[in-house]
Parts: C-alpha cells; structure tokens; sequence
C-alpha cells in the first residue's frame, strides 16, 4: 500500500512539474515559409506516371506456379538473385 501511494504521489509531481513545460504556442510559428513542404508534394507529382487506358482495363495478373515454387525454394535456402534492370 505504502510503494501505491507513494507511485501515485511521484506521477501526481510529475503531471504538475511537466505541465510547467508546455506553452500554448507552437515553437515555429510564424517562423516557417506558408510554402514549407510543398517540395515534397511537387516531387511526388513529378514522378507519378498515369496509366494508360489499357493499363487500366487490364488488372488480371495470372498465377505462375512454377515461378512461385521457385521463388519459394530460392527464399528457403537464401539463395533469392538480386533483381535485374530489365
């Protein structure tokens, strides 16, 4: 009981303490450029490539089972090839 109060009491001290540590203005405010960050954004779009028509019609990947049996073996036994530039 004494170790339960006495947890309670330092995380009470603690909540009080830390609260001292708070303001209610974020530290870069009005700091940054209103622009911050939309590099990133322009890069993405940058690089985005929109698929084609017949892209978009054709979703059907068939299933290759000896290439997936393959593929198993090989990660079984470590022994997955780097991936080739085709």
């Amino acid at each position: 009981m004494k170790n339960t109060h006495r947890s309670v009491m330092l995380l009470a001290l603690f909540g009080i303490f830390s609260a001292g540590c708070t303001t209610s203005m974020p530290t870069l405010e009005g700091q940054l450029d209103p622009t911050f960050g939309t590099s990133v954004h322009d890069n993405v779009d940058a690089q985005f490539v929109p698929p084609t028509d017949k892209q978009k019609r054709d979703t059907f990947i068939p299933a290759d089972p000896a290439r997936a049996a393959i593929a198993r073996k090989n990660y079984k036994e470590n022994t997955v090839p780097p991936p080739t530039r085709q």
